[in-house]
C-alpha cells in the first residue's frame, strides 16, 4: 500500500493506493495523527486506487470520524468502489461518513 497526502481548500485529501488493510493501518493513522493535531482537521480519502479495505480501515475510518467531529472537523470518502461502497452500506459506515462517487462531486459539494 502506498500513501499520499495533498492539501486542498482547507481540507487533507489522503490518497491510498493497493490494499488499505490491517497490516498496513500504522502508515494511515500516522497521517491522521498529524491531521488531528489541528482544531479543525478535515480529511478526505481518495480510494481511487484502492484495491481492497478491509474492515479494520473501516474502523479506523469511523473512530477517527468520532475523535474528529468532537474536534469540529470531518472525514468523507471519494473514489471508493462499487464493491467498497457496497460494504460500506453493509457495515453502516455510510451514516457516519459521507461517501461521494468521484473527487469532483466531493470538491462541489464542499465548496457549497
Amino acid at each position: 500500500m502506498e500513501t499520499s497526502t495533498v492539501a486542498w481548500d482547507g481540507w487533507h485529501i489522503l490518497a491510498v493506493e493497493g490494499e488499505f488493510v490491517v497490516k498496513y493501518l500504522a502508515k494511515v493513522r500516522e497521517h491522521l495523527e498529524e491531521f488531528a493535531k489541528q482544531s479543525t482537521a478535515k480529511v478526505a480519502f481518495d480510494l481511487t486506487k484502492t484495491t481492497y479495505i478491509d474492515s479494520s480501515a473501516i474502523t479506523l475510518m469511523l473512530n477517527y470520524q468520532k475523535r474528529l467531529r468532537a474536534q469540529n472537523g470531518n472525514i468523507v470518502v471519494f473514489g471508493a468502489s462499487e464493491d467498497a461502497k457496497s460494504i460500506f452500506s453493509i457495515v453502516g459506515l455510510d451514516n457516519s461518513i459521507t461517501v461521494f462517487d468521484t473527487r469532483e462531486q466531493f470538491e462541489q459539494a464542499v465548496k457549497m
